[in-house]
């Protein structure tokens, strides 16, 4: 998206809330932000929420917007505006939340529609869907389908929004035109739309299914192969684990031992010393120097059966191994989603020309990768 697309989408869907542009130039434009504009890419919520509670006139937001980094004007706060800024990607989803669904009529004849003809003309509703199929495991494959469903006699045609683009349309109803009734409920049409996207998926090729699942195996039997080699491993490490236990132990003992013989003896007259463990063991086991610690600080020590140590609880080797299964069925499992992009109820006086649905249906033998976003 270049940024002469970008000017234009922008002025777009500034034009769609009735913006008032206050300057215009070729490098930046000043906007005056009407109310929906502001609340979506104003960034000032606290704002909106203390005017609406104290039902308050609103100051509108006047903002800059420039689209080239070297052409900044003079004596204004301004925004550099480009496909990956942050105020760009909230005027995306400021269009995605108000433009996901239209309602347009098809006006002939330029601005005077048939107002010369003083006839009236029937407009058939249709059912404009734009959908993305996408194929998944370890890479994704994303298929655009442009679907339009005739709601007065059943009829689906692809290739929609290309013939749409190359109608007048308008929002409002255009005088001497009238609409025809719904005879498909949208339930009927959302199952026609269901069975074109699984002819579709027919139509494509099913081997990156098979490959996805090879790839599958052969992580899994990777996965095995590790655990089982784990779990031969695992006695050997806990025999010599122990070995190296019982040999620390001893010299650890001998110089604690030999500590407290040299340590003084403490006063009777003064503060009361913490209570040294008799053995080692007893030591060892009252939580060595930490516990003598806390208790010198006065710092409460949990009792060991009200800590919850269901948490902290180290996960088993079998545990670990349905978790990594889990991990790479997720990742390699091939899946299929089907997502609404955007869509509308169209209602038009011209057809679709058959021609352009048969491509379409043509299209659908070509490999995927050719229609890849």
């Amino acid at each position: 998206m270049q940024q002469q697309q970008v000017r234009q989408f922008v002025e777009r869907y500034l034009a769609t809330f009735s913006a008032h542009i206050l300057e215009s130039h070729p490098d930046y434009f000043t906007v005056k932000l009407p109310v929906e504009v502001d609340k979506d890419i104003g960034n000032r919520p606290f704002y909106w929420s203390w005017v609406d509670k104290m039902n308050l006139a609103y100051q509108p937001l006047v903002l800059t917007f420039t689209f080239h980094p070297d052409c900044t004007p003079e004596g204004l706060r301004s925004e550099h505006l480009h496909l990956g800024a942050t105020r760009m990607q909230q005027i995306f989803s400021s269009a995605k939340k108000h433009g996901s669904f239209v309602c347009m009529y098809e006006q002939q004849g330029g601005l005077l529609g048939n107002a010369g003809k003083r006839r009236s003309t029937p407009l058939v509703p249709w059912l404009g869907m734009n959908l993305k199929v996408s194929l998944l495991c370890d890479k994704r494959r994303d298929i655009l389908l442009y679907l339009g469903i005739n709601l007065h006699q059943p009829r689906l045609v692809t290739d929609f929004t290309s013939f749409l683009f190359s109608l007048s349309l308008t929002p409002a109803i255009p005088d001497y035109y009238y609409t025809l009734d719904r005879k498909v409920t949208i339930q009927e049409a959302l199952q026609m739309a269901q069975l074109e996207v699984e002819h579709t998926l027919e139509q494509e090729d099913q081997q990156w299914a098979e490959e996805a699942r090879t790839r599958l195996s052969e992580e899994l039997a990777i996965l095995e192969a590790y655990y089982e080699e784990l779990a031969r491993r695992e006695p050997e490490n806990e025999q010599t684990k122990a070995e190296e236990t019982e040999e620390t132990e001893q010299p650890e003992a001998q110089s604690s031992l030999e500590q407290e013989a040299l340590q003084p003896e403490p006063d009777p007259a003064g503060p009361a010393s913490v209570e040294q463990p008799i053995s080692f063991d007893e030591y060892r086991a009252s939580g060595g120097r930490i516990l003598d610690f806390l208790r010198t600080n006065g710092i409460q020590i949990t009792p060991r059966e009200e800590i919850q140590q269901g948490e902290w609880k180290k996960s088993t080797p079998d545990e670990e191994r349905q978790r990594r299964k889990d991990e790479l069925a997720w990742q390699y499992e091939p899946r299929i989603e089907v997502s609404f992009i955007n869509g509308g109820l169209f209602y038009l006086s011209s057809v679709p020309p058959l021609t352009r649905s048969s491509k379409a249906k043509s299209m659908r033998h070509l490999p995927a990768s050719g229609r890849i976003m």
